[in-house]
């Protein structure tokens, strides 16, 4: 590694010390700081890593979600696709990693109302996460949870209740009952019940 290298890790800080800002500033709605850390950490951690490397993706898959927050939705795309490609050219289609980004780019598709698409990478998603994660994984639950919110805008409401309730037991059985995420399925399912009776109803997917 030469100087450039090493002078650019020490002003950068490490891919987890900027994950770990960028988490904060995402959990606090802050997307506009996030996008900028993300942006300004990419092309050193590129220089430093190469632009095909797993610490690159992990920014990417940051600024996607900075993005997303933002509504910057073709560019949320962008970084999520290009984040998905590294992972599963470094560690293969079937890892978790990938299932990970495929639900990252499903939601990112359900909110630019692609549903088709969404339907189709989430499905993808959730095979590999029952494969390489388990069936009763809370980031399991989180794919079926976003997965029921594409059935239930297509009107597919049995098949959504079903994935929302095993959502629900996974989270219950993984989190507890009173954690804000299982309120997350518990929300999404009342909400089911409204739209059945043709009453508006909002669903809420994961960030």
């Amino acid at each position: 590694m030469n100087w450039l290298a090493l002078t650019l890790m020490v002003s950068l800080g490490t891919p987890a010390a900027v994950h770990r800002e960028a988490l904060a500033y995402l959990n606090a709605g802050r997307y506009a700081e996030g996008d900028k850390l993300c942006r300004e950490a990419l092309p050193g951690f590129e220089a430093v890593y190469g632009t095909e490397t797993l610490e690159v993706a992990l920014v990417l898959k940051d600024l996607a979600e900075a993005y997303r927050g933002e509504r910057e939705l073709v560019k949320a795309e962008e970084a999520a696709g290009r984040s998905l490609e590294i992972v599963e050219k470094k560690l293969g289609a079937e890892d978790a990693n990938a299932a990970l980004g495929r639900d990252q780019l499903g939601e990112i598709y359900f909110e630019a109302h692609r549903y088709a698409d969404a339907d189709r990478t989430l499905r993808a998603a959730l095979l590999i996460s029952e494969r390489s994660l388990g069936p009763e994984n809370p980031h399991t639950a989180t794919i079926l949870n976003d997965l029921a919110a594409v059935d239930y805008i297509e009107r597919r409401y049995s098949e959504a209740e079903t994935l929302y309730r095993r959502a629900l037991a996974i989270r219950e059985t993984v989190l507890g009952p009173n954690h804000p995420h299982v309120e997350v399925i518990r929300h999404n399912l009342a909400e089911l019940e409204r739209a059945r009776k043709g009453q508006p109803a909002l669903l809420a997917l994961n960030r």
